[in-house]
């Protein structure tokens, strides 16, 4: 296959599946692809052990595991090797329990084609990559756990980069707590903390594992959210209010959580750097916020930054 082939180990027992996807693999050209077929899970975890693999193509049902327990017990065995769950089940359930075990993507059946099948390896792959070089390097944000600046203007940058290419659609948002000083000021520091640590966890709820979610500094945040286009963007901003407000009405303190957000979209098209979409999108914060028209959410109105 030569030396820039991609090792796929495809863990999969239906024999005649297993060659379809193989032909699949060998349709594209670049990148070429080496496909290894194991049937059952122990040939599966003998494989990662002896040979380089690049990335997992995972059934869930097998001769020798059944569900969830097969995907854990693969990551066990190679936690640094990308896995695509490929199985039959169409459960949205396991779907997320999958991803947020750490599987890079869930396929199902009969709704892959060749292309998408090509493409989720090797986003799997890259995503994987960028992942690997967060737990590396030193960023990351020690209070909320998220990517600090450097570290989002790494990972948002690389994955900028990846969606020209492939000519995807991003979106950026930039996100400021309201009235932060008054909250500090009001109730101390360690309050303002807090309400730090519960809009970084907002944030988690609100966006997918693939997205790029970072604090800046201070009380601003950002999130570049991945194949996303301006009306995605509108779904996810009904999410956010709905998280938010699911999150104050279970808090015991005495104000109410908000946060303005300003927005910029990325076509794929134009060439655009991470730093211009945060400007642009900050602007697009404090422009609205001028009008009070500000993408919104949460409790007790803006007092403009404090």
């Amino acid at each position: 296959m030569g030396e820039n082939a991609i090792r796929v180990l495809l863990v999969e027992d239906d024999r005649n599946y297993a060659i379809l996807l193989g032909e699949r693999f060998g349709r594209s050209v670049s990148p070429r692809f080496e496909v290894i077929v194991a049937e059952r899970l122990s040939e599966a975890r003998a494989c990662l052990t002896d040979d380089h693999i690049d990335a997992v193509l995972l059934d869930l049902m097998l001769p020798d595991s059944g569900g969830l327990r097969t995907f854990s017990a693969l990551h066990e065995a190679a936690p640094n090797v990308p896995v695509v769950v490929l199985t039959g089940l169409d459960d949205e359930g396991v779907a997320v329990a999958a991803v947020q075990a750490g599987a890079q993507d869930y396929l199902v059946k009969g709704k892959t084609d060749g292309d998408l099948l090509v493409r989720s390896i090797r986003y799997a792959i890259e995503r994987n990559r960028l992942q690997g070089l967060v737990r590396a390097a030193a960023i990351l944000d020690d209070l909320t756990g998220l990517l600090n600046r450097r570290g989002f203007l790494t990972v948002a940058g690389q994955q900028l980069k990846v969606a020209e290419r492939s000519k995807r659609a991003m979106v950026l948002f930039f996100v400021d707590i309201d009235n932060m000083k008054w909250i500090n000021d009001t109730f101390g520091h360690q309050e303002g903390d807090r309400a730090l640590i519960e809009t970084a966890q907002v944030l988690r709820d609100t966006f997918r594992d693939s997205d790029v979610v970072a604090r800046l500094g201070g009380d601003e945040f950002t999130i570049l959210a991945i194949e996303a286009t301006r009306s995605g963007a509108e779904m996810l901003l009904q999410r956010l209010t709905e998280n938010l407000r699911r999150r104050n009405e279970g808090a015991k303190r005495a104000y109410s959580l908000s946060l303005s957000i300003g927005v910029a979209s990325c076509d794929g098209q134009s060439r655009r750097t991470i730093e211009q979409l945060i400007r642009d999108a900050d602007t697009s914060m404090y422009e609205q916020k001028k009008t009070r028209g500000a993408p919104h959410a949460g409790g007790q109105g803006d007092q403009g930054r404090q």
